[in-house]
């Protein structure tokens, strides 16, 4: 069995929303610094599966393609950083 985390970020030119959300809340929390924030939705799917069928499931079930990308790696690789 193998242990994969597929990250799921905004994909290239699209804004991320749920990043300026966080900024927005902390400066009504009074926070006013410069934050730089970034988010990903990650999963973790343990499986025998391929890297080409943990690619197919993030692409064709978990992310939408035309807004999103996604990041497929076993957890622990150095892509994943």
């Amino acid at each position: 069995m193998t242990l994969w985390e597929i990250d799921i970020y905004p994909g290239p030119e699209q804004p991320d929303l749920s990043a300026g959300s966080i900024v927005s809340d902390a400066e009504d929390l009074g926070l006013r610094e410069p934050l730089s924030v970034a988010t990903a939705h990650g999963y973790l799917i343990e499986g025998d599966l391929t890297a080409a069928q943990a690619n197919q499931l993030a692409q064709q079930l978990l992310a939408d393609g035309v807004v999103e990308r996604t990041v497929v790696a076993q957890v622990g690789d150095d892509e994943l950083s």
